[in-house]
């Protein structure tokens, strides 16, 4: 009978140590983070990865953790980052529509949206409805104008380029995006007659967590975040692209 129990109890503490170990390893595994590409923000230049992809890279030194990026067309990155228990997702501005997927505490910078036109037209939110507007697919750009009731809107998964086609081709009559995808897209053109609308909205963009299961350490980066822009690191980042900081 003592030599049962002494076998029960050694079994228990096993069990326990194996459950603590588990736990313990789980607990030092990299974060997945999704994200996708969008020039300046994330890019595939090791030497220029990109201004969010930056400020993330500094954030996980200052909190001493370690992250596995994964990078996919923007509308699946999003969708995996709602499916992946305690992962997190960047650039993901701020919207209505994303409003409840996700936890939003890391807001690594801001960007203001135009509506972009080749033919010396400037639009404003009012007269952008009659036009046929092009977006990327699934951006808080393409919520913003669903949720403003725009009806004639063309969507395409990639950040510019082939809306920069579409606009040459008179396909579209304007393109919808920020100011730093614009900016570095165009800079690459040789397009004359671009006109930029007045700003139409300015969104707050993060690095953000499944809501269902957000990641644990959320706070520990919103401490480094506000380091970060203290000791003007977050400056120095954006002059390395020629972008003036919003935040």
């Amino acid at each position: 009978m003592v030599l049962l129990t002494n076998i029960t109890t050694s079994i228990l503490c096993i069990s326990i140590f194996m459950a603590l170990f588990v736990r313990s390893t789980n607990a030092s595994e990299p974060v997945t983070i999704y994200t996708s590409h969008f020039p300046h923000v994330v890019t595939e230049d090791p030497h220029q990865p990109g201004i969010a992809h930056e400020i993330v890279q500094e954030l996980f030194k200052l909190v001493k953790r370690d992250f596995k990026l994964v990078i996919l067309p923007w509308a699946r990155a999003q969708y995996m980052a709602k499916q992946t228990p305690h992962s997190l997702i960047f650039p993901l501005s701020r919207t209505p529509t994303r409003e409840q997927n996700y936890v939003w505490r890391v807001n690594i910078f801001n960007n203001q949206t135009h509506f972009i036109t080749f033919n010396n037209i400037m639009l404003t939110a009012e007269t952008a409805r009659e036009k046929h507007i092009g977006v990327q697919l699934k951006s808080s750009w393409d919520n913003w104008l669903t949720e403003h009731g725009y009806e004639r809107v063309h969507r395409v998964p990639g950040e510019g380029r082939e809306l920069i086609k579409l606009l040459r081709n008179n396909r579209i009559d304007a393109w919808y995006t920020d100011t730093i995808i614009a900016g570095s897209v165009l800079s690459q053109q040789e397009d004359q007659n671009v006109v930029y609308s007045e700003p139409i909205q300015t969104f707050k963009t993060f690095l953000a967590t499944n809501s269902a299961a957000p990641y644990p350490h959320l706070e520990e980066l919103k401490v480094a975040m506000d380091q970060l822009r203290s000791s003007g690191k977050i400056d120095e980042i954006f002059r390395k692209y020629n972008i003036p900081p919003n935040y």
